[in-house]
């Protein structure tokens, strides 16, 4: 069993830059909605934690058909809060380090194993996964010796931020702009490079199925 206890999902979005009509967890690749793909990745975690807003019964529905040991928790404000009030909502009542990540990106299995592994072996450390830069509206990073020196819109770096990391709840607040922006004043962060693909519009739904990722013999389900 992995000795990550803990992982929070924020799935409580409307997705409204995709226009699909539907959660982006719930958007499809291969036949098979994103959450599964996630949930897959993540199933020697014991505490897993689903944060849903927008068509919740949908989302909840979904997930279980996947795995019935899920903690759904509801953030009824979806419309007027960010991930980061989700984030909060979801890691009420942990005390230990817990990894959180958002619902709309799809992992190289690979890759997320060798992110839980190195979380694991370095658990008194907050970590921030990273990835190449790659999306329209990435949330650029900076690295040096191997930690995030920063974050930036404006500044075009090799990398980018995955909204993925494994961190105490104590660094996050129920208010505020964005994960990042609030996890700029904990900076220097230790980093994990990590193959990922956020599906944030068409355009990066069709870069992460041309990826092939999801074909990856792990996700077989």
């Amino acid at each position: 069993m992995s000795t990550i206890k803990h992982a929070v999902i924020a799935a409580a979005g409307l997705g409204s830059r995709l226009g699909m009509g539907c959660p982006k967890c719930l958007i499809k690749i291969n036949g098979t909605p994103l959450i599964a793909y996630l949930l897959k990745l993540l199933e020697d975690v014991e505490d897993v934690r689903i944060v849903v807003g927008y068509q919740e019964q949908e989302v909840m529905e979904c997930v279980l058909r996947y795995r019935k040991d899920i903690t759904f928790v509801r953030n009824p404000n979806y419309r007027t809060t960010s991930t980061l009030t989700s984030y909060f909502m979801g890691a009420e009542g942990i005390s230990e380090r817990c990894m959180f990540m958002d619902a709309d990106i799809i992992f190289q299995p690979e890759s997320f194993i060798g992110f839980k592994q190195f979380c694991a072996e370095n658990n008194r450390q907050d970590i921030i996964g990273v990835t190449a830069a790659k999306t329209r509206d990435a949330v650029y990073v900076s690295l040096d010796n191997e930690k995030v020196s920063s974050f930036s819109r404006e500044n075009i770096t090799e990398f980018e931020w995955a909204n993925l990391c494994y961190i105490s709840s104590s660094l996050l607040t129920k208010q505020g702009d964005s994960v990042f922006q609030q996890l700029s004043q904990y900076l220097p962060l230790m980093s994990y490079q990590i193959k990922s693909y956020e599906i944030d519009t068409k355009c990066d739904l069709l870069t992460a199925t041309e990826s092939q990722v999801a074909e990856d013999v792990y996700y077989c389900m």
